[in-house]
């Protein structure tokens, strides 16, 4: 009477087991290095291994053929498993790149030395005409005045606009310095020229008709043999408000398109005289 053997149960993980992939039986990971004291194969002719040998043997083989499996990624440019990728360095802003370059850097040694040149030359050697007066250079005027007269009517007509407008300190810079402005200022018996602003435009009944007076075709607005011209209130039309006195008008020398300002002020009649009539 036979009686029936059970099948062996192959050992679990033996690669010589065909279902051991369907059971799961796998095993595990190959280690990261090689175990040691790996048994030689046996010559021809002598016993197999042992099962422990025999698995010994089969992690070992499955250690190289990873090992060659890295190898063979890293030729292909692959990322290894459980690697991270390296976040890829990004380039610097241009605006570092420009500041850090070599040719800005120049230009910018460049300026500093030429405004350094600059300095030093109007710190040694000044303006040569900065000691002289202002009617000589017309520099003090430039200074005073942000906005010059294109012509003698334009110099005196600024100024009852001025006054219209109680504008400061344009009334008052309108005259060539502050000598002047104190002739002004005294003809209207005032301390200062400002002051004699406000008085005078407290005086002015309409803006808009005293900010333009005229003046007619008989005015005679010739140089004279110093080139000033001198104008009259009395002469002009003036309306609703109070009449300014006689200007002297005069062009700044050296200056661009003959920008004239006033170089003198004189008090007239109030009211003032009436004219004689033209004779025949």
């Amino acid at each position: 009477m036979m009686v029936p053997v059970a099948d062996r149960d192959p050992h679990p993980g033996d690669p010589s087991d065909p279902n051991a992939h369907q059971r799961g039986d796998h095993p595990a990971p190959p280690p990261a290095v090689p175990p040691g004291n790996l048994p030689a194969l046996p010559p021809a002719g002598q016993p197999p291994l042992g099962p422990e040998d025999t698995e010994q043997w089969r992690k070992f083989q499955e250690f190289q053929r990873f090992q060659q499996f890295q190898e063979f990624q890293r030729t292909q440019g692959d990322e290894l498993p459980g690697e991270t990728s390296r976040p890829k360095r990004r380039g610097k802003p241009l605006w570092v790149r420009v500041l850090r370059s070599r040719w800005f850097r120049r230009l910018v040694y460049v300026i500093v030395f030429v405004l350094l040149l600059n300095w030093a030359y109007d710190h040694f050697f000044g303006n040569p005409d900065e000691d002289l007066p202002a009617s000589v250079t017309g520099g003090s005027k430039a200074r005073r005045t942000v906005l010059f007269a294109t012509s003698p009517k334009v110099a005196v007509r600024m100024v009852y606009d001025n006054i219209a407008q109680e504008v400061l300190p344009d009334a008052c810079t309108r005259f060539e310095s502050e000598e002047v402005e104190m002739q002004f200022a005294r003809h209207f018996n005032a301390p200062d020229c400002a002051t004699a602003v406000h008085r005078l435009h407290a005086d002015v009944t309409d803006v808009t008709r005293y900010s333009l007076p005229r003046f007619p075709p008989r005015m005679d607005l010739t140089p004279g043999p110093d080139g000033s011209v001198v104008i009259s209130s009395c002469e002009m039309e003036v309306h609703d408000g109070p009449r300014l006195g006689r200007f002297t008008v005069k062009v700044i020398p050296g200056s661009r398109a003959d920008q004239w300002t006033i170089t003198r002020h004189d008090a007239e009649p109030d009211p003032c005289p009436v004219p004689s009539p033209p004779t025949r």
